[in-house]
């Protein structure tokens, strides 16, 4: 049963590695699509016959939230490449907020060319025609696959989902003054083929609410399992099944320095070095003894290797 049990704890840093990788690819091909759509779209490639043609598709909701979210993307990618090379696969938690951000505003765009676009212009054209493949479909989709999937790195708090109506609150305000109030824009999502536009004003901002608590029940769901995950590999995997926890952080030590490259900051693995001191209930060892044992290992293993390469 024991061996059983051991056979079923996943690399965390394999898993990790992979999510890694997915989102980096998914990255990418945001911004890709993004910029090749925008650009499409600014110099009136589609020829569209519309006052939001050329330029004006900068007023677009759907333009802007497509911008926000692959903004988002874009500073995702340093981080990524970086992980990659140190094997170190975390995030910030400013990016993780600001890519939740950028989600809920795709989310509302695939959500309005459902319900509005879709019955007024024809779902063919709301999906599929010109740029609303990219920017209505393909994007909302990768970026909410990159969202709640690939990164699920930092856990996101309840009170942070007002937060993301932000970008839709701001829009929907101008979108009412210059649509209704003073008409300098024309109502091109339809509104008022609806409702009054207050209450599509309310409704909108309730959508909106939904779809990000929506994210966030996806994401801190998939943020649960990755922990687990990771908790499980550090407290049961065989990697680090030693009889004393002082040789269990200095082979952590050693497994990190592999990664070192020069010019890298130093740093102490905290979070999994906590992990391992639950395993072997270390609570009489001192944290500080714990980090300066890790600490002295990596240093040799690093002064090894340099020494090792000037030979």
């Amino acid at each position: 049963m024991l061996k059983e049990k051991k056979s079923k704890v996943t690399n965390a840093r394999s898993i990790n590695k992979m999510r890694c990788i997915v989102g980096l690819t998914i990255c990418s091909i945001v911004v890709a699509i993004t910029l090749v759509s925008l650009t499409l779209n600014i110099i009136d490639f589609y020829n569209e016959t519309t006052p939001e043609a050329g330029l004006g598709t900068l007023r677009m909701y759907t333009s802007l939230s497509n911008i926000l979210a692959t903004l988002a993307a874009t500073i995702c990618i340093p981080f990524q490449i970086d992980g990659l090379r140190r094997d170190r696969y975390k995030l910030p938690n400013w990016v993780v907020e600001l890519l939740y951000v950028g989600s809920v505003g795709t989310m509302v765009t695939l959500t309005i060319a459902l319900a509005l676009i879709g019955p007024t212009q024809g779902y063919r054209y709301a999906m599929f025609g010109n740029s609303n493949l990219f920017m209505h479909t393909l994007n909302p989709l990768f970026i909410f696959m990159l969202f709640t999937i690939a990164i699920p790195d930092a856990r996101i708090k309840f009170s942070f989902s007002f937060f993301t109506l932000i970008p839709t609150f701001i829009y929907a305000v101008l979108y009412f003054i210059l649509a209704f109030v003073t008409k300098v824009w024309r109502d091109h999502y339809h509104l008022a083929e609806y409702m009054p536009w207050p209450i599509a004003f309310i409704l909108i901002i309730l959508v909106a609410f939904i779809l990000s608590l929506l994210l966030r029940f996806i994401h801190n769901l998939t943020n649960s399992h990755v922990t687990k995950g990771i908790e499980k590999y550090y407290k049961e995997s065989d990697d680090y099944k030693f009889e004393k926890i002082g040789d269990a952080i200095a082979h952590l030590a050693e497994v990190e320095s592999n990664f070192y490259h020069k010019g890298d900051d130093m740093y102490i693995p905290v979070d999994i070095i906590k992990l391992l001191s639950d395993r072997y209930e270390a609570s009489k060892l001192p944290i500080d003894v714990q980090y300066d044992i890790y600490l002295e290992n990596y240093l040799k293993h690093i002064k090894k290797e340099e020494s090792n390469n000037t030979k």
